[in-house]
C-alpha cells in the first residue's frame, strides 16, 4: 500500500464524517424548527375557521332489488330475441 493510498483513505473518511455531521445538525434544526412553527402556528389557529364538512349527498335511486333486476334482464334478453326473429 503506497503513503499516498493511506493519505486519500484518511482524506475519504474525514470526507464522510463531515458529510455526515452536516446532515445530522441539518436534521436536528429542522425538527427544532419545525416544533418551533407548530408552537407559533398554535396561537393563531383561531384565524382560520375550520372547514365544514359536507353532508354525503343521497343516490340518485336507491339499489334495486335482485327481483327487479332479474326481471329487467329477462325484459332485454326477450327484447333482444324478439328483434332477431325478425
Amino acid at each position: 500500500m503506497n503513503p499516498n493510498d493511506v493519505t486519500l483513505i484518511k482524506s475519504a473518511f474525514i470526507l464522510l464524517l463531515a458529510g455526515m455531521g452536516m446532515t445530522f445538525v441539518f436534521l436536528i434544526v429542522q425538527i427544532f424548527c419545525t416544533k418551533l412553527s407548530s408552537l407559533v402556528t398554535k396561537n393563531f389557529n383561531h384565524l382560520v375557521p375550520e372547514p365544514e364538512v359536507k353532508a354525503k349527498k343521497p343516490a340518485a335511486k336507491p339499489a334495486a332489488k335482485k327481483d327487479d333486476d332479474e326481471d329487467e334482464i329477462v325484459a332485454a334478453i326477450a327484447a333482444v330475441l324478439h328483434h332477431n326473429s325478425r
